[in-house]
Protein backbone atom coordinates (compact mmCIF):
# COMPACT_ATOMS: atom_id res chain seq x y z
CA UNK A 1 0.00 0.00 0.00
CA UNK A 2 1.40 3.38 -1.00
CA UNK A 3 1.45 5.89 1.81
CA UNK A 4 0.14 9.34 0.90
CA UNK A 5 2.82 11.94 0.46
CA UNK A 6 3.14 14.55 3.15
CA UNK A 7 1.42 17.75 2.13
CA UNK A 8 3.52 20.82 1.62
CA UNK A 9 2.92 23.83 3.84
CA UNK A 10 1.34 25.60 0.87
CA UNK A 11 -1.09 22.72 0.33
CA UNK A 12 -1.98 22.58 4.03
CA UNK A 13 -2.65 26.31 4.17
CA UNK A 14 -4.66 26.16 0.94
CA UNK A 15 -6.94 23.52 2.51
CA UNK A 16 -7.43 25.73 5.56
CA UNK A 17 -8.26 28.73 3.39
CA UNK A 18 -10.66 26.63 1.32
CA UNK A 19 -12.45 25.41 4.45
CA UNK A 20 -12.99 28.95 5.68
CA UNK A 21 -13.83 30.67 2.39
CA UNK A 22 -15.42 27.98 0.23
CA UNK A 23 -13.27 29.08 -2.70
CA UNK A 24 -12.05 26.43 -5.18
CA UNK A 25 -8.97 24.60 -3.94
CA UNK A 26 -6.99 25.47 -7.05
CA UNK A 27 -7.61 29.18 -6.41
CA UNK A 28 -6.56 28.80 -2.79
CA UNK A 29 -3.43 26.87 -3.75
CA UNK A 30 -2.48 29.59 -6.22
CA UNK A 31 -2.69 32.16 -3.41
CA UNK A 32 -0.44 29.99 -1.24
CA UNK A 33 2.23 29.08 -3.77
CA UNK A 34 5.62 30.09 -2.36
CA UNK A 35 7.58 32.83 -4.06
CA UNK A 36 10.63 34.81 -3.07
CA UNK A 37 9.82 38.42 -2.32
CA UNK A 38 12.03 41.29 -1.23
CA UNK A 39 12.35 39.94 2.32
CA UNK A 40 13.45 36.54 1.06
CA UNK A 41 16.02 38.09 -1.26
CA UNK A 42 17.41 40.17 1.60
CA UNK A 43 17.58 37.09 3.83
CA UNK A 44 19.48 35.23 1.09
CA UNK A 45 22.05 38.01 0.81
CA UNK A 46 22.40 38.25 4.59
CA UNK A 47 23.08 34.53 4.76
CA UNK A 48 25.64 34.76 1.96
CA UNK A 49 27.40 37.49 3.95
CA UNK A 50 27.56 35.22 7.01
CA UNK A 51 24.72 36.94 8.90
CA UNK A 52 22.76 33.76 9.54
CA UNK A 53 20.90 34.86 12.65
CA UNK A 54 19.61 38.01 10.98
CA UNK A 55 18.57 35.98 7.92
CA UNK A 56 16.70 33.41 10.01
CA UNK A 57 14.88 36.11 11.95
CA UNK A 58 13.80 37.87 8.80
CA UNK A 59 12.61 34.65 7.18
CA UNK A 60 10.56 33.81 10.28
CA UNK A 61 8.86 37.19 10.06
CA UNK A 62 8.33 36.70 6.32
CA UNK A 63 6.53 33.37 6.86
CA UNK A 64 3.92 34.76 9.25
CA UNK A 65 3.33 38.01 7.39
CA UNK A 66 2.93 36.07 4.14
CA UNK A 67 0.36 33.80 5.79
CA UNK A 68 -1.51 36.80 7.14
CA UNK A 69 -1.48 38.41 3.69
CA UNK A 70 -2.91 35.22 2.17
CA UNK A 71 -5.81 35.28 4.62
CA UNK A 72 -6.55 38.92 3.87
CA UNK A 73 -6.34 38.21 0.12
CA UNK A 74 -8.75 35.32 0.49
CA UNK A 75 -11.22 37.51 2.37
CA UNK A 76 -10.88 40.12 -0.37
CA UNK A 77 -11.52 37.51 -3.07
CA UNK A 78 -14.77 36.44 -1.40
CA UNK A 79 -15.80 40.08 -1.04
CA UNK A 80 -15.18 40.70 -4.73
CA UNK A 81 -17.22 37.66 -5.76
CA UNK A 82 -20.21 37.93 -3.43
CA UNK A 83 -20.45 41.52 -2.21
CA UNK A 84 -23.74 42.19 -4.02
CA UNK A 85 -25.19 38.68 -4.09
CA UNK A 86 -24.41 37.37 -0.58
CA UNK A 87 -23.30 40.15 1.75
CA UNK A 88 -23.77 38.08 4.96
CA UNK A 89 -21.33 35.51 3.56
CA UNK A 90 -18.85 38.25 2.77
CA UNK A 91 -19.07 39.69 6.28
CA UNK A 92 -18.82 36.29 7.95
CA UNK A 93 -15.92 35.12 5.79
CA UNK A 94 -13.99 38.36 6.04
CA UNK A 95 -14.21 38.27 9.82
CA UNK A 96 -13.00 34.65 9.86
CA UNK A 97 -10.08 35.48 7.54
CA UNK A 98 -9.13 38.51 9.63
CA UNK A 99 -9.15 36.35 12.77
CA UNK A 100 -6.95 33.75 11.07
CA UNK A 101 -4.50 36.44 9.96
CA UNK A 102 -4.39 37.87 13.46
CA UNK A 103 -3.80 34.40 14.93
CA UNK A 104 -0.86 33.83 12.57
CA UNK A 105 0.74 37.12 13.58
CA UNK A 106 0.08 36.58 17.27
CA UNK A 107 1.75 33.16 17.22
CA UNK A 108 4.95 34.89 16.16
CA UNK A 109 4.62 37.68 18.72
CA UNK A 110 3.25 40.34 16.37
CA UNK A 111 0.06 42.34 16.70
CA UNK A 112 -2.38 42.77 13.87
CA UNK A 113 -2.39 46.07 11.98
CA UNK A 114 0.99 47.10 13.39
CA UNK A 115 4.21 48.10 11.68
CA UNK A 116 6.26 45.63 13.74
CA UNK A 117 6.89 43.03 10.98
CA UNK A 118 7.97 45.72 8.53
CA UNK A 119 10.16 47.25 11.24
CA UNK A 120 12.05 43.98 11.52
CA UNK A 121 12.63 44.01 7.78
CA UNK A 122 14.07 47.52 8.16
CA UNK A 123 16.27 46.26 11.00
CA UNK A 124 17.60 43.61 8.63
CA UNK A 125 18.12 46.24 5.93
CA UNK A 126 20.14 48.32 8.39
CA UNK A 127 22.35 45.33 9.18
CA UNK A 128 22.82 44.67 5.47
CA UNK A 129 23.76 48.28 4.73
CA UNK A 130 26.09 48.33 7.73
CA UNK A 131 27.81 45.21 6.42
CA UNK A 132 27.95 46.64 2.90
CA UNK A 133 29.71 49.65 4.39
CA UNK A 134 32.59 47.42 5.49
CA UNK A 135 33.11 45.85 2.04
CA UNK A 136 34.82 47.30 -1.04
CA UNK A 137 31.83 46.20 -3.13
CA UNK A 138 28.65 45.43 -1.19
CA UNK A 139 26.26 46.24 -4.02
CA UNK A 140 24.35 42.97 -3.75
CA UNK A 141 23.68 43.56 -0.06
CA UNK A 142 22.71 47.17 -0.66
CA UNK A 143 20.37 46.27 -3.49
CA UNK A 144 18.65 43.64 -1.36
CA UNK A 145 18.29 46.12 1.50
CA UNK A 146 16.87 48.73 -0.86
CA UNK A 147 14.20 46.27 -1.96
CA UNK A 148 12.40 46.30 1.41
CA UNK A 149 11.90 50.08 1.52
CA UNK A 150 8.47 51.25 0.39
CA UNK A 151 8.14 54.08 -2.10
CA UNK A 152 6.17 56.05 0.48
CA UNK A 153 8.28 58.25 2.75
CA UNK A 154 5.53 58.79 5.33
CA UNK A 155 4.95 55.04 5.59
CA UNK A 156 8.71 54.56 5.98
CA UNK A 157 8.61 57.21 8.72
CA UNK A 158 6.23 55.10 10.79
CA UNK A 159 8.09 51.85 10.16
CA UNK A 160 11.61 53.08 10.94
CA UNK A 161 10.44 54.39 14.33
CA UNK A 162 8.75 51.11 15.30
CA UNK A 163 10.80 48.68 17.37
CA UNK A 164 9.48 45.30 16.14
CA UNK A 165 8.94 42.43 18.57
CA UNK A 166 11.97 43.26 20.68
CA UNK A 167 14.14 46.32 21.26
CA UNK A 168 16.55 46.98 18.42
CA UNK A 169 19.37 49.47 18.51
CA UNK A 170 20.74 51.50 15.64
CA UNK A 171 23.57 52.77 17.87
CA UNK A 172 26.19 50.79 15.94
CA UNK A 173 25.78 53.22 13.02
CA UNK A 174 27.91 55.80 14.82
CA UNK A 175 30.98 53.56 14.79
CA UNK A 176 30.77 52.32 11.22
CA UNK A 177 34.01 52.36 9.27
CA UNK A 178 35.30 50.73 6.14
CA UNK A 179 36.88 51.28 2.75
CA UNK A 180 36.47 54.58 0.94
CA UNK A 181 34.96 53.07 -2.19
CA UNK A 182 31.81 54.85 -3.42
CA UNK A 183 29.66 51.81 -2.61
CA UNK A 184 30.92 51.46 0.94
CA UNK A 185 30.71 55.20 1.68
CA UNK A 186 27.13 55.36 0.39
CA UNK A 187 26.12 52.27 2.37
CA UNK A 188 27.49 53.79 5.58
CA UNK A 189 25.65 57.03 4.88
CA UNK A 190 22.42 55.11 4.40
CA UNK A 191 22.89 53.17 7.64
CA UNK A 192 23.69 56.35 9.60
CA UNK A 193 20.63 58.07 8.17
CA UNK A 194 18.47 55.10 9.24
CA UNK A 195 19.75 55.54 12.78
CA UNK A 196 18.91 59.23 12.63
CA UNK A 197 15.37 58.55 11.36
CA UNK A 198 14.77 55.87 13.99
CA UNK A 199 15.64 58.35 16.73
CA UNK A 200 12.87 60.79 15.76
CA UNK A 201 10.12 60.60 18.37
CA UNK A 202 6.44 59.94 17.73
CA UNK A 203 4.87 63.32 18.49
CA UNK A 204 3.09 64.98 15.60
CA UNK A 205 3.13 65.80 11.92
CA UNK A 206 6.37 67.77 12.17
CA UNK A 207 8.27 64.71 13.44
CA UNK A 208 6.41 62.46 11.01
CA UNK A 209 7.65 64.49 8.05
CA UNK A 210 11.09 64.91 9.57
CA UNK A 211 11.64 61.16 9.69
CA UNK A 212 10.07 60.79 6.25
CA UNK A 213 12.61 63.20 4.79
CA UNK A 214 15.46 61.33 6.42
CA UNK A 215 14.16 58.08 4.95
CA UNK A 216 14.25 59.68 1.50
CA UNK A 217 17.94 60.32 2.21
CA UNK A 218 18.34 56.68 3.29
CA UNK A 219 16.86 55.46 0.03
CA UNK A 220 18.96 57.94 -1.97
CA UNK A 221 22.20 56.67 -0.45
CA UNK A 222 21.07 53.03 -0.62
CA UNK A 223 20.50 53.51 -4.35
CA UNK A 224 24.03 54.86 -4.68
CA UNK A 225 25.39 51.88 -2.72
CA UNK A 226 23.43 49.53 -4.96
CA UNK A 227 24.92 51.08 -8.09
CA UNK A 228 21.62 52.67 -9.15
CA UNK A 229 20.61 56.22 -9.92
CA UNK A 230 19.37 57.94 -6.74
CA UNK A 231 15.62 57.37 -6.21
CA UNK A 232 15.41 55.55 -9.55
CA UNK A 233 11.84 54.32 -10.10
CA UNK A 234 10.61 55.82 -6.81
CA UNK A 235 8.28 58.59 -7.86
CA UNK A 236 6.81 59.21 -4.41
CA UNK A 237 10.26 59.67 -2.92
CA UNK A 238 11.16 62.04 -5.75
CA UNK A 239 7.98 64.02 -5.11
CA UNK A 240 8.71 64.21 -1.38
CA UNK A 241 12.23 65.42 -2.08
CA UNK A 242 10.90 68.16 -4.35
CA UNK A 243 7.86 69.22 -2.32
CA UNK A 244 9.11 68.97 1.26
CA UNK A 245 12.92 69.01 1.10
CA UNK A 246 13.61 71.73 -1.49
CA UNK A 247 15.20 69.06 -3.67
CA UNK A 248 18.23 68.77 -1.42
CA UNK A 249 19.85 65.82 0.35
CA UNK A 250 21.69 66.82 3.51
CA UNK A 251 25.19 65.38 4.11
CA UNK A 252 25.25 62.35 6.42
Amino acid sequence: MTMPKKQTRAAQLARQVQAVTGLPYTDCLKMCEPSEGSWGRLARELRAAGMTEAADRLLAADVVTTEASIWFSAGGAVEQLFYYSDHPRVSRTYDACSNAAEAALNRAGFEQYSDAPEAEAYHAAFLALSKAGTLPDGRALARAALGVFADDPTWCSDVIRTRGREPFTYDTAAGLSGPETPTAVAARRAARAMAQAAAVRFRGDEEWYEAAGIMVEVIWHACEAAGLLPLEGRQNCQDHLRDFMDGEISPT
